[in-house]
């Protein structure tokens, strides 16, 4: 963007201080938006990051390779419970390493790099932003993605999501503010794509660079420009992508050979997408809901923002083409993903730096006082919509009996009168105070959730409890396995004392009362964590002798040996 003449900059800097209401922004407002963004990151990104434990099948499974590598100093090989386990490249395993590096093994260190990722996203974000678009869009632009859903759910997990979607940002944005410059400025730009694609590819394989290249291509046909790129370019681009990218896949390949081009390539890459191995159908459509859900509250904005698609001037006007831009972005992730046979909500973490370009336009055009009746209309719908998710909230405090005393009553204040406020603010025509009140609505949701509910959902959701507890029970040389029960935790709170998989699974979880014998013939005994549900089975056999060791809820851990009798049998 062009400064204008230092004359009319100084004559115009008075009406445009203090005021949201207005596109351009002075130094000072510039700063105040970036302390803003900054203060909303550490809350939706950071607060609290370490209080809940590890959630889900992935999330230890990550956490413990990250600290098998930080121990053993192999860097190369991922490693679960001693086995290699080639399901994910190495970058998401080194930013948890460096966090146990700087503040011990915990949650908070596998968490923490995952969490700078999304802050730098946002950042960028709104550097580009306001580099093509204008302040004020950047600003709403980075707003819209800190405080949507499902990037904050990934900013605060260790998978390779979040590290994904960061890299394929700095590569799709550096590549589009390289076709609206020139000479050097233009080289160093792609150069950066280019690197970040070699990233894209270090954090989730292919996709992180297959995706780029397909939305570039599109988006040059769109344009009807093939002069955006030159093959100088592409051809230093390429080595610098294949250098980066060489980092880790050149040595793990030199030391795993086949072992690793098979499991990683053609497992997990081709038959992910090809068929439904990993057991994650979907209909169709389920990346297009989980997109308008993903974004919420900012989902209705996206109405008017579909109807504005035909007014574009991409080759007239670089705001438009940045817009255009991000379309092309959202849709070629979300439809390239629609067409897998697996499908995870995480696949389309990439295009919601895209969706919240798209919206973050319509809102600075709502905020600037577009005269359509979907955009305001898009702006009353947000509003109900946070006034039932405060709502909700401060009712589901009630229902699981967080008692409103101390801080709690916060809880069940705070982002109720935040929404009201918003409300208010909407109601006076006051559009960018609404905007801010509806962002303030979900930091405090973070914020609330994470005081009064962390020890419960911790509770609830993981076997943290019990996978220490059967950790600090297990005997020298003792490990633990699994009955019928796809449970991960102990992974990396047991530091890894965990039986290895047979055949196609990655840990021990014996689908039958014969699998687990069969393992029990190498070692004396094993912890096994079941569910009530199975426990039956094991005591009622007659082969097992069984001791409880802990329960937690209906899961409990059992220590397991054959009879006197079996093993003589076997003999």
């Amino acid at each position: 963007m062009n400064a204008p003449p230092k004359s009319s900059a100084a004559s115009a800097s008075a009406d445009e201080a203090n005021s949201l209401d207005e596109p351009q922004a002075t130094a000072k407002q510039s700063l105040v938006a970036l302390l803003v963004l900054m203060a909303i990151a550490l809350i939706t990104f950071f607060f609290g990051l370490g209080r809940i434990a590890l959630l889900g099948y992935d999330e230890p499974r990550y956490a413990e390779i990250a600290r098998e590598m930080f121990t053993s100093g192999d860097w190369i090989s991922p490693r679960l419970c001693g086995c290699l386990w080639f399901e994910k490249p190495a970058l998401v395993y080194w930013m948890s390493a460096v966090g146990y590096q700087a503040f011990g093994v915990s949650e908070f260190a596998a968490r923490v790099g995952v969490a700078i990722a999304a802050t730098a996203t946002i950042l960028l974000l709104y550097y580009v932003t306001r580099r093509v678009a204008s302040p004020r869009m950047a600003f709403f632009t980075s707003l819209v993605l800190a405080t949507c859903g499902m990037f904050i759910g990934y900013a605060r997990v260790a998978s390779p999501d979040m590290p994904l979607a960061a890299t394929m940002t700095a590569a799709l944005l550096a590549g589009f503010v390289a076709t609206q410059a020139n000479g050097q400025m233009r080289a160093r730009c792609w150069t950066i794509s280019f690197a970040a694609m070699g990233l894209a590819v270090l954090a989730k394989g292919l996709p992180g660079v297959a995706l780029v290249v397909c939305s570039f291509v599109i988006y040059f046909i769109w344009q009807r420009r093939a002069d955006l790129i030159n093959w100088r370019e592409l051809i230093s681009g390429a080595l610098v992508f294949l250098l980066i990218a060489a980092i880790w896949y050149a040595p793990v390949t030199m030391r795993h050979g086949w072992e690793f081009i098979h499991e990683f390539f053609i497992r997990h890459h081709f038959q992910r997408y090809t068929s439904n191995e990993f057991g994650h159908p979907q209909r169709f459509y389920f990346f297009l809901l989980i997109g308008i859900a993903g974004i919420a509250p900012w989902s209705a904005f996206l109405i008017p923002a579909i109807a504005r698609l035909k007014g574009l001037q991409p080759r007239r006007d670089r705001r438009d083409a940045f817009v255009a831009f991000a379309w092309v972005w959202a849709a070629v992730v979300i439809i390239f993903f629609s067409f897998s046979g697996s499908k995870l909500p995480g696949y389309i973490l990439p295009a919601f730096p895209a969706l919240a370009i798209i919206v973050g336009d319509q809102i600075d055009r709502y905020v600037g006082g577009a005269r359509d009746w979907l955009t305001p209309a898009a702006a009353w719908t947000t509003a109900l919509l946070i006034a039932l998710i405060a709502g909700g909230f401060a009712v589901y405090l009630h229902r699981e009996g967080i008692t409103a005393d101390g801080f709690c009553v916060i809880a069940y204040i705070l982002p109720v009168a935040l929404a009201l406020a918003a409300l208010a603010a909407l109601i006076t025509g006051r559009r960018g105070g609404f905007i801010l009140g509806a962002t303030g609505v979900m930091a405090s949701l973070i914020a609330c959730a994470v005081i009064a509910l962390a020890p419960k959902l911790s509770d609830e959701l993981t076997l943290k409890q019990l996978s220490l507890e059967a950790a600090a029970a297990l005997r020298p040389g003792e490990r633990i396995a699994f009955f019928v029960c796809k449970e991960y935790a102990p992974v990396f709170y047991a530091q890894g004392r965990v039986v290895c998989g047979i055949g196609e699974t990655d840990v021990l979880n014996a689908l039958s009362e014969e699998t687990l014998a069969d393992a029990l013939r190498r070692e004396p005994s094993f912890v096994v964590i079941t569910t009530e549900k199975w426990r039956g089975g094991l005591e009622q056999n007659g082969r097992f002798t069984t001791q409880v060791v802990v329960e937690q809820r209906d899961a409990l851990a059992l220590r397991v040996s054959l009879k006197p009798q079996e093993r003589r049998n076997d003999e």
